[in-house]
């Protein structure tokens, strides 16, 4: 009965080994395929160290656990990882070494207390890793895929931190006999055993905190460029608007040269003198979508640049003259997200881009829609592009709307792409 406990114990130790790094490793295979895939590696594996046990004792199938169990899965996911490298390796270590901690605190806790019957090692693990399984779910799953994702470099060093702390827990453990057969260094252990989960969290710590900086980082510099795009244009409409009045101030004497040529009957002249004003004054004029100049700014900036590449740019946007939020920041939003509507349309056959645009209780609603002529790509919420140094555009917008706690929305409908945010 005993040895059954044990062996059952081993099963279930491995088995929730692999559910834990399924938690946080990610595939390059849709996961369908990636547990398939493992069952057919991994069960193989788990019988072999069962049977090292049963054949072997615990201190010999101790030993053998690196060649038996740690190196050929080590092998096999790096095969399978999406991100390969110190990222792969990092993330490896740190669920062994959480097995580990469990591993050897319910043989310590039925060394105490269960006078090695196994009952207690059996009943400690049998709660213990679901428990370890919720909390890496709820707390630690998502932000450890942000960290992935988002950090590509710099695991190199906390790599090797973890694979150190995880040879020295073996190596302690089992080397030159198992512990348990040698009391004295059970103190030295347990200290191990504290160190290891402190350096953990030290080692997330660092590596949220660089995460941060580094989006701050991006954020501030895609900012700073729409920012300094934006100005550009508000000064380009500035300028046209000063050319309008001096249009408009010289009016009177284009009028009496006109009425000049009328009265000598030089219509050849007139109609000539008359073309030209008209090109002029189209060439300066702001056109008008609403009550709000920062809008129509952009709007007819961005109309134009429709116009010269085929696209048709509906626009239905009321907006009051004075809004609750920077105009500068509304218009960092409209233009990032009119232009890569226009650039995706230019490539549809459909050529149609929607803006819509209203107040409603001191918040603005916006919502920009195009075709688009490849397949959208999600990362969470935010659609990803494939091309590199792309994609601060939306991460400007993302952040004026976190500036001002609004809600945004990136989805696709009905072969359209949408952007909808309120702030």
């Amino acid at each position: 009965m005993n040895t059954i406990l044990r062996d059952l114990s081993i099963i279930w130790t491995l088995i929730h080994c692999l559910v834990m790094f399924m938690f946080l490793y990610d595939s390059r295979y849709p996961s369908k395929k990636t547990n398939i895939l493992t069952g057919i590696f991994m069960i193989p594996i788990i019988i072999v160290n069962v049977l090292n046990v049963r054949l072997l004792g615990i201190e010999m199938a101790g030993k053998l656990i690196i060649p038996c169990c740690v190196l050929p899965s080590l092998v096999f996911f790096f095969i399978m990882a999406k991100n390969k490298g110190t990222r792969f390796f990092f993330t490896f270590c740190v669920v062994d070494t959480i097995v580990l901690e469990v591993l050897f605190i319910t043989n310590l806790l039925d060394g105490l207390f269960g006078v090695k019957n196994y009952v207690v090692m059996f009943a400690s693990r049998l709660v213990l890793f679901p428990i370890l399984e919720f909390l890496i779910v709820k707390y630690l799953r998502k932000p450890y895929h942000f960290l992935q994702q988002n950090m590509k470099k710099g695991w190199g060093v906390f790599a090797v931190l973890a694979a150190f702390f995880y040879v020295i827990i073996i190596w302690t453990t089992y080397y030159p006999t198992i512990v348990l057969d040698r009391p004295e260094y059970i103190p030295q252990l347990v200290l191990i055993l504290v160190l290891v989960p402190v350096m953990y969290m030290t080692v997330f710590k660092v590596l949220w905190t660089q995460v941060k900086l580094f989006n701050a980082a991006e954020e501030n510099r895609a900012l700073n460029m729409q920012m300094k795009m934006v100005n550009e244009r508000l000064k380009s409409s500035a300028e046209t608007e000063n050319s309008l009045k001096i249009l408009r101030h010289d009016m009177k004497h284009q009028m009496l040269l006109i009425n000049d040529y009328i009265k000598n009957k030089k219509f050849d002249e007139a109609e000539e003198y008359i073309s030209t004003l008209i090109s002029d004054i189209d060439k300066s004029n702001l056109k008008s979508y609403c009550d709000n100049h920062s809008a129509n700014v952009v709007l007819s900036h961005y109309h134009k640049i429709a116009e010269e590449n085929g696209v048709t740019l509906e626009i239905n946007v009321s907006l009051p003259e004075t809004l609750a939020v920077n105009e500068t920041d509304l218009a960092v939003v409209m233009s990032n997200g009119l232009e890569n509507a226009i650039n995706a349309s230019c490539k549809c056959e459909n050529k149609k881009v929607g803006v819509k645009g209203f107040t409603d209780a001191d918040k603005i609603y916006l919502e920009i829609k195009n075709p688009f002529y490849d397949k959208v790509i999600f990362d969470g919420n935010m659609p990803k592009s494939k091309q590199e140094n792309h994609g601060y555009g939306t991460k400007s917008m993302v952040a004026i709307v976190e500036k001002y706690n609004g809600v945004y929305s990136f989805r696709v409908e009905n072969d359209c792409f949408v952007f909808q945010c309120s702030i």
